[in-house]
């Protein structure tokens, strides 16, 4: 499945180009943190990243049998609409589970489409896993809102630990926007 999406999002759709990929290799857990502009922006993760497991709105999850799929895929729902707190309990078992293990999580929580929107909108989940679990952070930009047969570009910054002693709210808060300008100030930045 990997080399089918690999082919036909990357290569034939998109012609999509991975910049700092030994970002990767410095630790066996962490969160990946993308902007996320399109629908097509996990596929361009998924295509090269291995023992994945992803977050994803609980909407997509309505169909049984496309529920089906997705979950074989390690693909899990959240509710964006509240607190969602099994979705946070299955993000902690799958660090406590396994010793090498990647956690796809989108820190704006849907679709960006408007530009005027880039750091107005973002969910603290992942700042909250990072800091409870002491897991980093790759925040990873991703070519905003591409055209098919277009160069994407997929940078993946240097992995951050979040401070573990973050207890309010409003430092959370903080530390959420703080990802969101690391993922785009990656955008003119192809190598470390």
């Amino acid at each position: 499945m990997k080399k089918f999406i690999k082919f036909l999002f990357c290569k034939l759709l998109f012609r999509v180009k991975y910049y700092n990929l030994e970002n990767l290799e410095k630790y066996d857990k962490f969160l990946i943190c993308p902007n996320h502009s399109t629908v097509f922006d996990p596929f361009f993760i998924y295509s090269t990243v291995d023992d994945l497991s992803i977050m994803a709105k609980s909407e997509i999850f309505r169909d049984k049998l496309f529920s089906k799929i997705l979950r074989h895929y390690n693909v899990f729902p959240v509710n964006r609409k509240k607190v969602d707190v099994n979705s946070l309990l299955k993000s902690i078992s799958i660090f406590k589970e396994s010793n090498n293990c990647k956690l796809l999580i989108f820190p704006e929580g849907g679709v960006i489409k408007n530009k005027d929107d880039i750091g107005n909108k973002y969910h603290n989940g992942p700042v909250f896993i990072s800091s409870k679990l002491n897991i980093p952070i790759v925040p990873v930009f991703i070519t905003r809102r591409p055209n098919f047969f277009s160069k994407v570009k997929v940078v993946f910054g240097i992995p951050y630990f979040i401070e573990s002693d973050i207890k309010n709210k409003n430092e959370f808060k903080q530390a959420s926007k703080k990802l969101i300008e690391k993922i785009y100030n990656l955008k003119d930045k192809p190598s470390n």
